[in-house]
């Protein structure tokens, strides 16, 4: 009997996830990390008491090291509600200030945080020394040795040890709280993502140019696999569902990409049968996991919506800095998501052969997402309007030239898109400048001088 079976669907996930995937998933849940250190703490404990309780060491050390029952329980009794309280204090402070950000900026700042690792080891930490004194409370015994070395010692310096974790996690939380610096992060953990989920992973399963006869299907032959339930496409097990089509000779092509919410019965995946016999589509269903939230591990977009909300709502909050240095971020977001979009869409077994077709990846697709919806916002605003421009030059300069077609009507329709005149030359000249170098690197001057001619109410003196 497959214990897996009787696993509950939100653990059978972690099966399917690669190494990649499981560290993140785990790294965003704190549970892991609170019963690693506290397993830590528990086997600590253990030595402390083989050392004390049966080896005696307590005996053996000079008096100055030896510490009788009543001090050692006296210690550790008044650490025991120091450690807590060190406890409750730290996070009940952090997680005010975290509410108050995440309100004013994105909720997901909150999950970011918390799957920081400096964050993380430092409550495991908190764990360990909570962990470690609490035994160690319940074990000693007068009965079985009045002199205690080992206990009373460490009990002392893992309390220093957690004072001087408190000290750092402060400094650690006011540092990463700074609008900057969270949105470093956020970028820096998508880019990750990106590269490792959807480059590493499914890397060699890759293939440039499949055989023409394994793309061309009949439409009408196709078998439909629907979802189950309603939700987000969160995870597709790509290598076990590629095995399967290999064993039931089978090609598959996705009809949804992850990220995208489905509702029950929606077409997830259309499939061809190579030779004549049923097929299960248990299997199938079973490799793609739904679920009621979206989630970074194989989704690009959430990534970029991630920033985009720190731009929307800094905008909405007057703070022009925090709204600008999030377009200049979800800029080099993009870069990174150029380098993957190249890709093609065909994945092959071992043996080369056409097994699974996923939705292609488009740099205009993410290109519109990033900054479509900013774009509503900085229809009268210059200064966000300048930094969209800004950052789509900066992008030009250091992008493939297959990009160019599509940076350039993205300009161009951001420019057309601002309808309020410019109350400082300033603004203008930068506003002009921006998209005249766009113009220049993507070999579109004569669409740029068209565009000044018709808005010549707004342009400025040459």
């Amino acid at each position: 009997m497959k214990i897996s079976k009787w696993l509950p669907r939100s653990l059978l996930k972690y099966r399917s996830l690669s190494t990649h995937q499981l560290r993140y998933e785990v790294r965003s849940n704190l549970i892991f990390i609170c019963l690693l250190y506290g397993l830590i703490g528990f086997i600590l404990t253990g030595v402390a008491y083989w050392l004390d309780m049966r080896m005696f060491i307590g005996e053996e050390v000079t008096s100055f090291f030896q510490v009788d029952y009543d001090l050692t329980q006296q210690i550790i009794g008044t650490l025991i509600a120091g450690i807590i309280t060190l406890n409750a204090f730290t996070l009940n402070s952090i997680l005010v200030v975290l509410t108050n950000f995440s309100g004013q900026f994105t909720p997901r700042m909150l999950s970011t945080f918390i799957s920081d690792k400096r964050t993380q080891h430092c409550i495991g930490i908190f764990n360990l020394v909570f962990v470690f004194i609490l035994f160690s409370f319940f074990i000693i015994d007068e009965s079985v040795i009045s002199v205690y070395f080992t206990f009373p010692i460490l009990t002392i310096l893992f309390m220093f040890g957690a004072l001087a974790t408190f000290v750092y996690f402060i400094n650690h939380a006011v540092k990463w709280m700074q609008v900057p610096t969270i949105m470093q992060n956020m970028k820096m953990e998508s880019t990750k993502h990106i590269l490792t989920t959807l480059v590493e992973d499914l890397e060699r399963y890759r293939t440039r140019e499949p055989n023409s006869a394994e793309i061309e299907v009949n439409e009408e032959e196709g078998h439909k696999v629907r979802a189950k339930t309603s939700g987000f496409l969160q995870i597709v097990d790509y290598k076990r569902l590629i095995a399967y089509a290999k064993e039931e000779d089978l090609l598959m092509r996705f009809e949804k990409r992850v990220g995208e919410y489905v509702l029950e019965g929606t077409e997830l995946i259309t499939y061809w049968k190579r030779v004549g016999k049923e097929v299960d589509e248990d299997p199938i269903k079973r490799r793609i996991f739904i679920g009621m939230k979206k989630t970074e591990v194989q989704d690009i977009e959430f990534g970029v919506n991630k920033l985009k909300e720190i731009a929307i709502k800094s905008i909405g909050n007057n703070d022009p800095n925090s709204a600008s240095n999030a377009i200049y971020q979800l800029g080099d977001l993009l870069l990174s998501i150029s380098k993957i979009t190249n890709f093609t869409p065909y994945l092959t077994d071992k043996d080369n052969t056409l097994r699974v077709i996923i939705k292609k990846e488009s740099f205009e697709y993410y290109l519109n997402s990033t900054f479509s919806h900013l774009t509503i916002y900085a229809n009268e605003d210059p200064v966000i309007t300048n930094d969209i421009l800004a950052t789509l030059s900066l992008l030009v300069d250091v992008i493939g030239t297959e990009y160019h077609k599509d940076l350039w009507e993205f300009s161009l329709l951001v420019a057309k898109g601002y309808s309020a005149p410019f109350s400082l030359s300033y603004n203008e000249e930068k506003f002009y400048n921006s998209l005249q170098r766009i113009s220049e690197t993507t070999g579109n001057k004569q669409a740029y001088e068209d565009f000044v001619k018709s808005y010549s109410g707004r342009t400025i003196d040459s």
